[in-house]
């Protein structure tokens, strides 16, 4: 199978799953390496295709029917499980988080939280690791980008984060 024919099946494998695919399991699946696959999503991502890579694989999202804003948020790492699950529960996704390094400037990690699964994943990774939340280079300020259904789904989601004492309102 030719280059082109390999990158067409990556990008409808991708577009008719909900679910992050691996570049194992692609490369298994086409008979060549993982490598070839990683390269084959370089090439797609700079045609200006939406692939996003997260801990599970690769997946693209279709959010363009979705009212997407940011939130600034504030909590220590016992919060971090609340804040994200109650989103999450309200069907709300978490694409990002940023922060504002006083040396950095501007650091965003994608974090494409979609599920509770999502969640559970990245708090057991945080938790087993010796890795720390970016959050924790600010004093636990820092910025999320939601995707909601609309309009009052992220309004609500502020609503949430108040009665939670996580929202930031004024700096």
């Amino acid at each position: 199978m030719n280059g082109e024919t390999r990158r067409n099946y990556i990008l409808n494998k991708l577009f008719h799953t909900t679910q992050p695919i691996s570049a194992s399991k692609i490369a298994k699946k086409m008979g060549v390496s993982r490598q070839i696959i990683v390269g084959d999503i370089a090439l797609l991502r700079a045609q200006g295709h939406e692939i996003n890579a997260t801990p599970l694989g690769y997946i693209m999202y279709d959010d363009t029917e979705r009212f997407v804003a940011k939130v600034v948020v504030n909590h220590t790492s016992n919060q971090t499980d609340t804040e994200l699950k109650g989103l999450i529960e309200m069907g709300i996704y978490v694409l990002d988080i940023s922060i504002e390094h006083p040396v950095y400037g501007d650091i965003t990690k994608q974090l494409n939280l979609r599920s509770e699964h999502d969640v559970q994943q990245f708090v057991k990774e945080i938790s087993q690791g010796d890795a720390l939340l970016l959050s924790s280079l600010t004093q636990g300020i820092h910025i999320h980008t939601l995707s909601c259904e609309n309009k009052q789904h992220y309004l609500d989601a502020l609503d949430f984060l108040r009665n939670h004492q996580l929202l930031v309102e004024n700096l």
